[in-house]
């Protein structure tokens, strides 16, 4: 179940709490929103591109779109770890996070960054860490508040959303006990050049993006954490084509995330900036062909939404990783070609 499990978080939410850790002070500088940027466009640009939040909490058209007339009202079902659907077994929902009365509307400030912060639910029980509140967790306290401010300015959408069926319900009683242990900033890799723009990558694509999760290997069986941190980025987490949401045929039935430390021979190592930036913006490795991501190129890509100066410094960060070989994650994956 711990690979099903993690899947998810590569489609998940961003959001903080006040009165706990933010970023640290060393990255303040490269973290500055853009100048002139309201805090509700701050967050719409955190939500919808860097975290990707819609992926969990908008629900798809018939012919796959996003369908943004329910923009964040939650999704019922959104994964099921069990085959049969009629069972009461497997199902995980996920949260309306419009300010409707079935949403967010009576949960305070705090509460809302509390819980995409820190894996505490509004209601006091705790989130199943399908919800990346573990990696966001070192999210600075200006993005968290802009977070906030973003869901507050969205129209509500009035979805009772399914309730969640066992396994994940061991997660209702809430307490420490049940939260994984938050990704501290110590474990995130620091980049070897690049400056302000290598640390505001680093920013990007593992305390307010979601890069480190899909990248880094699943942590052992029984241990606290979902991904081995001390392996970040190197690639070979295994998944299934449906549970990355790629449902056409010319995808193989199982794909290993790519190894993005620029090794030459299981990594990056070779390709250029631009090639790289091809695959996070396009979907597209150095041979033209598509990767097999949802959240690269496809028709519902957020990364197609990255500004220039954050593709910019988010591929800075990458380049400057300290290689590692890990063949496990070198498979490379042809897809159908991109929209």
């Amino acid at each position: 179940m711990r690979n099903l499990a993690c899947v998810v978080v590569v489609f998940a939410i961003a959001a903080c709490g006040d009165n706990l850790k933010g970023a640290d002070t060393t990255d303040a500088a490269a973290i500055d929103s853009p100048s002139g940027q309201s805090p509700v466009e701050r967050g719409r640009y955190i939500m919808n591109t860097l975290g990707a939040c819609t992926f969990c909490h908008t629900p798809l058209n018939a012919d796959g779109s996003r369908d943004m007339t329910r923009l964040f009202a939650g999704v019922d079902c959104l994964f099921d770890v069990d085959t049969d659907p009629t069972n009461g077994v497997g199902c995980i929902s996920s949260r309306n996070l419009t300010p409707d009365a079935t949403g967010l509307k009576n949960a305070t400030d705090t509460q809302i960054k509390n819980a995409f912060r820190n894996g505490h639910r509004t209601d006091g029980k705790t989130l199943a860490p399908i919800m990346p509140y573990w990696i966001f967790h070192n999210m600075t306290d200006a993005d968290a508040d802009a977070v906030v401010a973003y869901l507050r300015s969205i129209p509500p959408v009035n979805h009772t959303v399914q309730a969640n069926e066992p396994p994940w319900t061991m997660y209702n009683d809430g307490g420490d006990a049940a939260l994984s242990p938050y990704i501290e900033d110590t474990e995130i890799p620091v980049g070897t050049f690049g400056g302000d723009h290598s640390d505001h990558g680093r920013y990007l694509a593992a305390k307010a993006g979601l890069c480190i999760d899909c990248h880094t290997p699943d942590a052992p069986m029984g241990a606290p954490r979902l991904i081995d941190v001390s392996k970040a980025f190197q690639g070979g987490r295994v998944f299934t084509k449906e549970q990355l949401g790629l449902l056409d045929a010319s995808y193989p039935a199982t794909i290993l995330t790519r190894n993005i430390t620029p090794d030459p021979a299981t990594g990056l190592g070779g390709w250029t900036m631009q090639q790289i930036e091809d695959a996070i913006y396009k979907g597209k490795d150095r041979m033209g062909d598509a990767v097999c991501a949802a959240t690269h190129g496809s028709g519902i890509s957020p990364y197609a939404a990255l500004t220039k100066e954050d593709l910019d410094d988010i591929t800075t960060y990458i380049m400057s990783l300290p290689p590692v070989v890990n063949a496990a994650g070198s498979d490379s994956c042809q897809g159908p070609p991109v929209p």
